[in-house]
């Protein structure tokens, strides 16, 4: 089944902004509001990349609000110069480095949709450990993340049940019959050679990513 391909894109809400509003208005407090809205959601790939924007804005805000007190509070211009260094090395340094940082967990995430994508469309896996396993994420970062795709809908309609991605556009069959032919069609194999795992479908071989050694599908 063939599904438009959404392009993921890190948006601030309007609470994001009112923080970054906050922070021209009051500061201190605009920092506490920031870290209690990531730390919740800081687990999900989805947000990290927004949530390091948030804090990396939240810094320049302050540092351009700081740079203005001092220059009106400043008795020479060397006090000035020497404050605003300062400034610059604890918060303007950080916040370029926050967003630079924030692009590339965005980037890295993008990736992984496409991976979740290949997986599930078209080598058709179910079982949330054999996608795990493919996109070298933890199980709880899996279910997490395909969730956040059936959500935006980056896949068909769907939900996660016992650990298996229910999809009924794509699987028809009853459950008991497609578990049993995902059993047969795919499983997840150890390399012979350096025990490293990876799901392969039946009559397919794949060498190995670490090692180079060809893992074969076996009954």
């Amino acid at each position: 089944m063939s599904v438009p391909v959404k392009p993921f894109r890190s948006q601030f809400t309007s609470f994001d902004y009112f923080i970054i509003g906050l922070t021209y208005v009051f500061f201190p407090l605009a920092l506490i509001i920031a870290a209690f809205r990531i730390l919740p959601t800081q687990q999900h790939h989805s947000c990290q990349g927004r949530n390091l924007r948030l804090i990396g804005w939240v810094l320049f805000g302050t540092y351009i609000v700081i740079l203005m007190i001092n220059l009106v509070t400043s008795e020479t211009s060397e006090q000035f110069l020497n404050d605003n260094l300062a400034m610059a090395l604890c918060l303007l340094i950080p916040a370029l480095f926050l967003l630079v940082a924030a692009d590339f967990l965005d980037k890295k995430f993008r990736k992984l949709l496409g991976i979740y994508r290949e997986a599930v469309l078209q080598r058709r896996l179910i079982y949330i450990e054999h996608i795990a396993i493919v996109a070298n994420q933890s199980p709880a970062h899996v279910i997490r993340d395909l969730n956040y795709m059936l959500k935006e809908r980056m896949l068909p309609p769907g939900k996660i049940e016992n650990g298996v991605l229910v999809i009924r556009s794509l699987h028809r069959e009853p459950a008991k019959q497609v578990k049993t032919q995902t059993d047969r069609e795919s499983k997840s194999v150890a390399c012979s050679g350096c025990g490293a795992r990876t799901v392969i479908s039946q009559h397919e071989e794949k060498e190995c990513e670490y090692c180079g050694l060809t893992m074969r599908y076996t009954s």
